[in-house]
Parts: C-alpha cells; structure tokens; sequence
C-alpha cells in the first residue's frame, strides 16, 4: 500500500487498520516490510512504535470487543506486534548513569498489556532500570514493592471493569513501598478516553502514551534533584 504522507509525519486511520489486517495475513511478513518501508521512508522508531503500533493494538482491542476478532487472533496479533517491537526498538541515548528504577505492570486482571511494553522501551533508552511484570497478581505486586526501592511505579489498564483492582493495588502499593517518595503513574486505554483522574485513583499522574510518561518520570527526577 503506497504511503500518501512520507517522512516523520503521523500514519492516518487507514494505514493503522492495513497495518492491524497485515498483523494476521500469512505469516506477519506484510507488516515487517510496511515497517521497513515507513523506516525507509525517513519515520523514526519513536513515531512507528506510537504512531502506528500502540494505534493497531488499540485497533485489535477493539476488534475484540465487537467480536470480530477471537482471542487466539488478538494474542497473534499481539505476539507479532511484540516481535516487531523487540526489531524496530529504538537506540539508547548517551546517557551516564541510571536515572531511577521504575516497575510496570498491568493492573491486575488486565490482558492488554502492548502499550506498556512501549512504556518500557521508551524509559529504558531514557536510562530508567525497569522491572516489567505483565500479568502480576496484587500479592506479586505488593511483594516486589515491599522488597526493592522503586522510585515509580507505572500501572495500564484498558477498560473500566478493572478499576476497583486498580484502586486496590495502588492502595497498597503505596502502604508496603519502601520509598516514601515513591510515584505512582497510570496510563492505557482507559486514560487516552479520558477516564478518571489520576487522583481518583490514588496515583500521582497519567500519561496519555509512552513518551508523555517518560516526560513525568523525567520530571519528577528533576524535581528530586532541586529538593
């Protein structure tokens, strides 16, 4: 499929859906050359990982809520689009040093969980230590915070169903943290529609995609480091 804007510029709606179509025809290979071509064509990692990628997972939860997709098309679809993200990852900046260290994970229940390995790719060049955990349970989640330091803790969710358990594992989260400090961000589907405020939740802040919340993680630092 011919591309009508070339360069860095956003992909439109149709080319997420063709891309998304690609993602379960054949073997993948049609979506591997769609990126390649788009890289070709001057589009960065950044913008193909949020401009094209987060948009067509976005695109197969929503197939799947309106049953034109199974589960074993969604998770196809998805470990394709994790394959592809792990080949177009981007390179780290020259930082030195770590800048803190972060835990992700999906709150609890929650499936979907694409989006946050972007978060995860785009803290980790930004010279963040993160732990990914994706699909842990609440005990697992107040296990790790009781055991390590973490200076933020990054939760996703996509639907409303969940938000008790959200609710739930921040609340303790911010009772077993070892860091007074600590920061807690939310961010997903849910949030990107508008969803409830970060302070409903009991968290510091949201981020509407990766690289809004690599900005707060980075933000907060810089607050750290004035106090």
């Amino acid at each position: 499929m011919a591309r009508k804007n070339g360069g860095d510029d956003p992909p439109g709606r149709e080319l997420v859906e063709t891309f998304t179509d690609y993602l379960f025809s054949g073997d993948g290979s049609h979506a591997a050359r769609l990126l390649e071509q788009l890289f070709a064509d001057g589009m960065t990692p950044e913008s193909l990982m949020l401009g094209l990628m987060a948009p067509a997972a976005r695109h197969m939860g929503a197939l799947w809520a309106d049953d034109r997709l199974n589960f074993v098309e969604v998770t196809l679809g998805m470990a394709r689009l994790q394959h592809l993200l792990r080949q177009f990852r981007m390179p780290p900046l020259s930082l030195t040093g770590l800048r803190g260290r972060v835990l992700l994970s999906p709150s609890p229940g929650e499936q979907h969980s694409f989006c946050l390995r972007l978060v995860e790719e785009f803290l980790l060049r930004d010279g963040w230590q993160v732990t990914a955990r994706l699909s842990a349970t609440e005990p697992e989640i107040i296990r790790l915070i009781s055991s390590e330091p973490y200076d933020i803790v990054g939760f996703s969710l996509a639907g409303e169903r969940l938000l008790p358990a959200l609710r739930t594992v921040i609340g303790g989260v911010r009772a077993a943290t070892r860091n007074p400090d600590l920061r807690i961000l939310v961010g997903g589907v849910l949030f990107a529609a508008g969803g409830p405020t970060a302070a409903e939740l009991g968290a510091n802040a949201v981020a509407a995609d990766a690289a809004e919340a690599v900005q707060q993680a980075n933000g907060w630092l810089a607050l750290a480091g004035a106090a």
